[in-house]
């Protein structure tokens, strides 16, 4: 039996063409929430006038929210490909491979780009967690 849900022996890896093309390790995550994943709609539906279902496969984005400490090393790298993109006014596409041990399983998610970001930690009693968004054209997990 397997009753083991952590998430502290997790692992992600984020490659961006041109800018870090080997991929860079993701440190030092929020402490309540690290990467995210929104809920994606995979149908479309509707019903008639006739009261009766009707429903269709729809491709969809997959949104991914990855939550740093501001002293995250890999804060700093997504800072660069937030500038990286502001200045050069180009995407740059991505990858984001997590593997959860605990789960046996890894998460790949595959041309993407960086949609928004939080280059500056908020100034409170302790500086705030930034947040960095990605939009994915493909999903895939996997047993490990």
């Amino acid at each position: 039996m397997n009753f083991d849900i952590t998430s502290a022996n997790a692992e992600a890896i984020l490659t961006v063409e041109r800018i870090f093309p080997s991929g860079i390790i993701l440190q030092m995550f929020g402490t309540d929430q690290a990467i995210s994943m929104e809920a994606v709609d995979v149908a479309e539906t509707r019903k008639g006038v006739d009261g009766k279902l009707v429903a269709g496969y729809v491709p969809a984005i997959y949104p991914v929210t990855v939550t740093l400490e501001a002293a995250s090393p890999s804060q700093e790298n997504l800072a660069t490909v937030w500038q990286a993109m502001a200045m050069n006014r180009r995407i740059y596409a991505c990858t984001l491979v997590c593997t959860v041990p605990s789960i046996r399983a890894v998460f790949t998610w595959s041309t993407g780009v960086m949609k928004n970001g939080a280059p500056f930690p908020a100034l409170e009693k302790t500086l705030a967690a930034t947040t960095w968004q990605f939009d994915f054209q493909d999903f895939e997990r996997a047993a490990i």
